[in-house]
């Protein structure tokens, strides 16, 4: 299995990125890549993955869950309605209600009664497998826009085409099909990113580390104001290998706060703990 020991230090974590075909270039080999459980081959680059120990659910019933996932997304005519689905899936994650409140606090003040907990915990990283898997959508939809271009460009080569022969055919015949722009697709098809950090602080220890991969994260952090006055350079190089620290500004506040909440969750309590999380100097790639 392609994952770190989750006894051993995991200094950092990508976030939210989980796939290395999605991952600005300059920050390959910062950090590990999270997994949630359904990671089943070594990875071809070389880049380590992070599984955590405390999961709930095995391979064998994340796949069966995914399997629905999969009908429906047969089913489907828009990608969008994937997405649409994913963000409701998502929404889950957060006990809004009053009843799931209520139950999360019971089951805080009463170890003996883990139900809720553990659907907490299982909705959690049902939602993490679903970001997963659209990520891995992401990627093969830029795959096969990727490879019918290069079919198109090569069959214009074949067939000895100018530049004047090509005006002269049907519009749009030899353009590219608009799927190869992996950072389009991932703007266009990404989910919500609070959801997933708050599952993705479920199961990841107090020592690791976030590295933030997306402007989007780091910008709504700035306008909440998270990065005056606590952004440090000097952190950093604890969390990441020594050439990568000056890349990054390092933060560190409890995680409530990371989701940019006003206070406190009683219900959620590994929300409570200090994180750390590293957000890139500059986004130029």
């Amino acid at each position: 299995m392609p994952t770190q020991d989750s006894k051993a230090p995991a200094p950092s974590v990508y976030f939210p990125c989980m796939h290395a075909g999605l991952l600005p270039t300059r920050l390959a080999g910062v950090a590990a890549f999270f997994d949630p459980g359904l990671a089943t081959a070594s990875p071809e680059s070389g880049e380590s993955l992070y599984r955590p120990a405390d999961l709930p659910l095995d391979q064998a019933a994340l796949m069966a869950a995914i399997g629905q996932y999969e009908a429906l997304e047969r089913e489907v005519k828009n990608p969008r309605e994937l997405d649409a689905f994913f963000s409701t899936r998502f929404e889950e994650v957060f006990p809004e209600s009053s009843r799931g409140i209520e139950d999360a606090l019971r089951d805080r003040m009463a170890p003996g009664r883990p139900k809720a907990s553990r659907a907490g915990a299982v909705k959690a990283q049902l939602g993490l497998c679903l970001a997963w898997r659209m990520e891995e959508k992401i990627l093969e939809l830029s795959g096969l826009g990727g490879g019918v271009d290069r079919s198109m460009r090569e069959f214009a080569e074949n067939l000895g085409l100018s530049d004047e022969d090509a005006d002269e055919l049907p519009p749009g015949l030899l353009d590219g099909t608009g799927l190869t722009d992996k950072k389009t697709l991932a703007g266009e098809f990404s989910g919500p990113w609070r959801p997933l950090l708050d599952a993705m602080l479920r199961f990841l220890p107090g020592h690791a580390a976030l590295v933030v991969t997306e402007a989007r994260v780091a910008e709504a952090y700035a306008e909440a104001g998270l990065l005056d006055g606590s952004a440090t350079t000097s952190q950093a190089g604890a969390f990441v290998p020594t050439p990568f620290a000056d890349l990054f500004t390092a933060v560190a506040l409890p995680g409530w706060r990371l989701l940019l909440g006003n206070r406190p969750r009683p219900e959620s309590p590994w929300l409570d703990a200090q994180r750390t999380v590293l957000i890139p100097v500059t986004w130029e790639e």
